[in-house]
C-alpha cells in the first residue's frame, strides 16, 4: 500500500487503533506496563474503560527506575483502585519488589478479590519486607491456580481446603508453615509439574508425593534428625538439591539404618530421571557405616549429573561413587570440589569396588581442582572407565594450598601430570585452566 493510499484510508477509518476488535485491544493493553495501560483512559471516552478487563495485572517494583521518587503509600492506593475498578477474570497478578506496606489488609483484600475473579498465576514477591506476612484463609480459595510463586510470607494450616487441582508449578522462596507442611501442600495438588523451594529450613520431615512431578529443585538447610523422602515420583526428569545437613557430627547421625535407607528414601524413585544435581554437604546425609556400590534401581535415562565433593571425606566419595555407578548412561558429569583442611587417613582407593564402565560418558568437568592426591586419584579413575570420551576440563582452585600438608603444583607442572594418566578413548582431550585460562605446554 502506498503512503498517499494509506493517508487516504487513515483518513476514511478514523482511529485504527480504537476501532480494533476488544480481544486484541485488550491484548494490546496488556503487554503495557499497568501504570501506562490505565493511563489510556484519558485518550478519549472511547477509551475511559478499555483498561478494566485486561486479565494480567502487573506491579513489578524490582527495577531502579520503578523506585524513584516513589510513594509506596500512593502505589498501595494505586493498586487498590485497578483492583476495585476492574471487571472480568484476572488470569494473572504479580506484585514483587521492594514495596513497604504498612497495612497488610491491603495485601488481604486484594487476595479475596482474586479468589473472586479466576486467577491462574499467582506471584507474591515482596522480598524480607513482609516476612511476617500470614497468607488469608481466602488464599485457598484459589482454586483455578495453575503457577504459583510466594516469597518471605507464612501459610498457616487452613480450616477448609481441599486442593489446588490444578497447579502446575509451585515456587517458595523462604515461606514459613505453620500446623502445615510441604508434604500437606504439595500432595493437595494432583498435577503438579514443577516445584522448587528457596531457603528450606524446616525441622519437620520433608516428603515429598507428587505422581506428575517433573523437576524439583530445592535449596537450604535441613537437621540431621529429619526424614527426607520422594514418594511416587515416577516422572521427575530433573531434580536439583542443594543442601546443607546441620548436626552431621552428631552422634544421634545413626537414628535410621536398615530397610529405610536414606538412599532408597530419596534415589530409589527416581528411575526416570535425567538431570541430577546433588550440592553442599548433602551426600554425607546418607552416610552411616556403610555405602553400597550402586543403588538397587538403575538410573537409565539420567544423562547428566553435578556432584559436589569433599574428596577428603571417605563416605562422601563412596556415596558419589554409588551415585555414578548407578547411571550407565551417564553422557555429561560434573564435580565440584569441596576444600576440606583435614585429611583423612586410611583412605580406600578410588577404584575399588566391582568393575564397570561410562560407555556414553562424554564430557567431564571438574572445577575447585586442587591436584590433591584423592582428586588425581579420581580423574585416572574416570579415565580408565570412559571408552567414549571426548573432553575433561578442570579448573584449579583459586587457592590450593589451603589444605594442609599440601605441595601445589601448577601450570605445565599439573597439565603434565594429568597427560600422564593412560585413556581408554582414543579422542579423550584434557583441558587444565587457571585463574580461568586455559594452560598449555610452552606458553
Amino acid at each position: 500500500m502506498s503512503l498517499s493510499k494509506l493517508k487516504l484510508d487513515l483518513s476514511l477509518n478514523g482511529d485504527i487503533i480504537s476501532n480494533m476488535p476488544p480481544n486484541i485491544m485488550e491484548t494490546i493493553l496488556s503487554r503495557l506496563p499497568i501504570k501506562e495501560a490505565v493511563r489510556t483512559c484519558i485518550l478519549s471516552k472511547k477509551w475511559r474503560y478499555n483498561w478494566i478487563t485486561i486479565p494480567e495485572l502487573i506491579f513489578d517494583f524490582t527495577l531502579r527506575k520503578a523506585m524513584r521518587n516513589r510513594n509506596d503509600d500512593n502505589v498501595v492506593k494505586f493498586i487498590d483502585d485497578v483492583l476495585s475498578l476492574h471487571r472480568g477474570p484476572i488470569c494473572k497478578f504479580e506484585l514483587s519488589g521492594n514495596l513497604c506496606i504498612q497495612d497488610t489488609g491491603y495485601i488481604d483484600k486484594w487476595i479475596l478479590c482474586l479468589s473472586r475473579n479466576d486467577i491462574q498465576e499467582f506471584i507474591l514477591c515482596l522480598q524480607p519486607l513482609l516476612r511476617d506476612y500470614e497468607l488469608p484463609s481466602c488464599f485457598y480459595s484459589c482454586e483455578l491456580l495453575t503457577h504459583l510463586h510466594l516469597s518471605y510470607c507464612t501459610l498457616q494450616r487452613p480450616p477448609l481446603f481441599s486442593s489446588f487441582n490444578f497447579l502446575k508449578s509451585l515456587l517458595l522462596y523462604k515461606v514459613e508453615f505453620v500446623g502445615f507442611t510441604y508434604e500437606n501442600l504439595v500432595s493437595r495438588c494432583p498435577i503438579l509439574e514443577r516445584l522448587k523451594i528457596e531457603g528450606l529450613a524446616s525441622y519437620a520431615d520433608f516428603i515429598i508425593y507428587a505422581p506428575k512431578l517433573k523437576s524439583l529443585v530445592v535449596n537450604g538447610f535441613f537437621e540431621v534428625t529429619q526424614n527426607i523422602c520422594l514418594k511416587n515420583t515416577p516422572l521427575l526428569e530433573c531434580v536439583s538439591l542443594n543442601l546443607h545437613c546441620c548436626g552431621l557430627n552428631s552422634k544421634r547421625l545413626n537414628h535410621r539404618e536398615g530397610e529405610n535407607s536414606r538412599l532408597i528414601n530419596v534415589f530409589g524413585c527416581l528411575d526416570g530421571v535425567e538431570k541430577l544435581a546433588v550440592r553442599g554437604n548433602f551426600l554425607k546425609f546418607f552416610v552411616v557405616d556403610f555405602v553400597p556400590t550402586k543403588l538397587p534401581n538403575t538410573f537409565y535415562h539420567m544423562k547428566s549429573l553435578e556432584l559436589q565433593i569433599c574428596f577428603n571425606d571417605v563416605l562422601m566419595v563412596a556415596t558419589a561413587l554409588c551415585l555414578i555407578r548407578s547411571a550407565p548412561n551417564l553422557q555429561e558429569l560434573k564435580i565440584d570440589a569441596i576444600i576440606h583442611t583435614k585429611i583423612q587417613p586410611q583412605f580406600p582407593e578410588i577404584g575399588d569396588g566391582p568393575e564397570f564402565s561410562l560407555n556414553q560418558l562424554r564430557n567431564v568437568k571438574i572445577n575447585s581442582f586442587g591436584g590433591w592426591r584423592r582428586q588425581l586419584e579420581f580423574v585416572e579413575f574416570l579415565l580408565s572407565i570412559t571408552p567414549v570420551l571426548e573432553k575433561m576440563s578442570i579448573y584449579s582452585h583459586k587457592d590450593p594450598t589451603i589444605a594442609e600438608g599440601y605441595d601445589p603444583m601448577h601450570g605445565e607442572m599439573m597439565l603434565e601430570v594429568l597427560m600422564q594418566f593412560p585413556r581408554v578413548s582414543p579422542k579423550a582431550k584434557i583441558e587444565y585452566f587457571e585463574a580461568g585460562r586455559l594452560v598449555e605446554f610452552g606458553k
